[in-house]
């Protein structure tokens, strides 16, 4: 096993959150042992970019990945927690960088040890600072350079660490039992609060997504793409931003195909559970359906026909059971066409 020191930071969205998720993320890896994590610290951000500040620690890891297979399941995980590339020094939902692995010291094209600007970030070896013995090779290298990066215009300092969000769901559906007059302590409801922020993670599993990865695209013989492809009735699962109730159903979508491109067909069910695992209501859902597919693909025309019952509806309020809602978005020769539009319908009967 080899002792390795990962820097890790975060300024979008629930910082903690992403880095907690990482850690978790990097500890589910067989050859991968968290051995001990750093407190948290909040830093300006360096580079130049506007940007709001950066919350960072540091992990001592042990590992039997080689650097280069560390690396390569560090992009996964960051791939996996929405980061996105774009800008150099930019802001982002989650960076990793491996700092030291065990004495090593290597040059390649993708990756230095010690990263080539250990020395130079006050936010990167403070944390790590604190997870090293004083054996470590470079223990005299670091201190030194904390002191003169300490007088520097860098500014980290410690901050708290907050709730998880899967503990703050917990504490509120404690509440919300005490609001309604139950008692959270008794035997029949003391797991409920944990099994309740297990589901919500799982059915609002895209919640901190913002844009849809999981397809791949095919070439076809671009003269034979006047046909429709349809996959009808794919089930869904959603919850109503209104009352964050449940209301489920079937979606139907359909596309003709532009210039040889087809997306995979099992694709389309992953694109209707990734629009639907999240707060939302069903004209939403419809549209996001469409436009996704349009923006991956650029087909002639895209058909989105969903159906739903909503417990909103049928729980509460007016209690009208079983009834359908039906949402309909058309796109190009869907929108522009008649025939293509009556065909897309007429194959749902």
């Amino acid at each position: 096993m080899q002792t390795t020191y990962l820097s890790m930071g975060s300024n979008i969205g629930d910082r903690q959150y992403y880095l907690h998720e990482a850690i978790r993320l990097l500890g589910k890896h067989p050859k991968i042992m968290i051995e001990k994590v750093s407190n948290f610290y909040e830093s300006t951000p360096v580079g130049g970019v506007k940007q709001d500040d950066f919350t960072n620690l540091a992990l001592k890891v042990a590992t039997l990945l080689e650097p280069l297979e560390l690396l390569s399941f560090i992009h996964e995980v960051e791939l996996s927690l929405n980061r996105e590339r774009k800008i150099h020094w930019g802001p982002r939902t989650i960076d990793i960088d491996i700092i030291f692995y065990n004495d090593l010291e290597m040059q390649e094209e993708n990756l230095v040890i010690p990263h080539k600007e250990a020395f130079n970030r006050l936010f990167v070896l403070k944390p790590i600072f604190e997870l090293i013995d004083k054996d470590f090779k470079y223990y005299a290298s670091i201190e030194k350079a904390i002191a003169e990066l300490s007088v520097s215009e860098q500014e980290l300092h410690v901050i708290k660490e907050e709730k998880t969000p899967r503990n703050r769901i917990e504490d509120a559906v404690k509440e919300i039992l005490f609001a309604v007059g139950e008692n959270p302590n008794r035997e029949g409801l003391l797991e409920t609060p944990a099994r309740v922020a297990k589901m919500y993670e799982e059915i609002l599993s895209s919640q901190r997504l913002s844009k849809f990865n999981e397809y791949k695209l095919f070439e076809i013989d671009s003269s034979k793409t006047d046909s429709i492809v349809l996959i009808k009735d794919i089930p869904f699962y959603s919850m109503c931003e209104h009352h964050m109730l449940p209301f489920f159903g079937k979606a139907h979508v359909a596309y003709i195909p532009a210039d040889g491109k087809i997306i995979g067909l099992s694709k389309i069910p992953r694109l209707v559970d990734y629009v639907s695992r999240k707060l939302s209501v069903q004209e939403n859902i419809t549209h996001d359906i469409g436009d996704i597919l349009t923006d991956i693909l650029n087909p002639k025309g895209v058909a989105v026909l969903v159906e739903g019952r909503h417990m909103c509806v049928e729980m509460r309020g007016v209690k009208k059971v079983n009834s359908i809602t039906k949402t309909s978005y058309f796109l190009g020769e869907f929108k522009e066409n008649n025939e293509k539009r009556m065909e897309f319908l007429e194959s749902l009967l």
